[in-house]
């Protein structure tokens, strides 16, 4: 009995993921910070590199639907566990209805709380992004509960010139956080460090439009080449 159980389980989970994407079309779901919503230099929602993402799938006939309610400038992790904990809805939606829906999650959170903490105090920051990466483990964990065909996490990048060490201890344990979830790391700090081709020129690390666009081009052509 236990085991035509597990095959009958099997086999809905199978059907369930089969049906999900058989017309070759996606459910888009952006998550995440300023970087999600795409914030210019005005601090006004423009076009994100998730909006680039859209636009291809779109191009390429395989967008079913696109969702960024739940971006936000200062969103940090444990916001979006709240949201997911408490089921709180914006404009009606429910994250956790989204993330289980969702073919593609885009995901950029951790930049608001590093730059917080280097601008007011580093003291202990290394204690603070363990704390930080223990958050996104969890994020991780809830995430991985269920099938999708991709799922991106945006790695962090200095535009500060110093610190340099913490940038890339920072980028070490999301690296090797998103390896043992299986979960595809972008490594946006040999593009993005310190480069005005790509950024805003003030004490900020938003991108430029330029930016942006680079940002969908390399999560692009890592769906393309997948």
């Amino acid at each position: 009995m236990k085991k035509v159980f597990l095959i009958l389980i099997l086999f809905l989970s199978c059907y369930f993921i089969y049906n999900k994407t058989v017309d070759g079309k996606f459910y888009y779901l952006a998550i995440g910070d300023s970087l999600a919503r795409g914030t210019n230099e005005y601090g006004v929602a423009s076009y994100g590199y998730n909006d680039h993402i859209k636009d291809y799938l779109y191009k390429e006939q395989k967008l079913k639907e696109y969702n960024k309610v739940f971006t936000n400038d200062d969103y940090r992790i444990t916001d979006i566990l709240k949201i997911l904990e408490y089921n709180e809805k914006k404009d009606g939606y429910s994250l956790n209805r989204l993330v289980k829906q969702a073919d593609i999650l885009t995901i950029s959170l951790g930049m608001n709380e590093i730059y917080y903490k280097l601008e007011k105090n580093n003291q202990n920051i290394y204690t603070y992004i363990d704390n930080m990466i223990n958050n996104y483990s969890a994020l991780m964990s809830y995430i991985n509960k269920f099938h999708h065909e991709y799922v991106f996490v945006l790695g962090y990048y200095n535009t500060l010139g110093e610190n340099q060490d913490i940038f890339n201890y920072a980028n070490y344990k999301l690296k090797e956080l998103c390896d043992d979830y299986d979960i595809t790391y972008i490594d946006l700090s040999a593009l993005l460090d310190n480069n005005p081709l790509y950024l805003i020129q003030k004490q900020t690390f938003l991108p430029n439009a330029k930016g942006y666009e680079k940002i969908s081009q390399i999560i692009v052509e890592k769906m393309e080449n997948n």
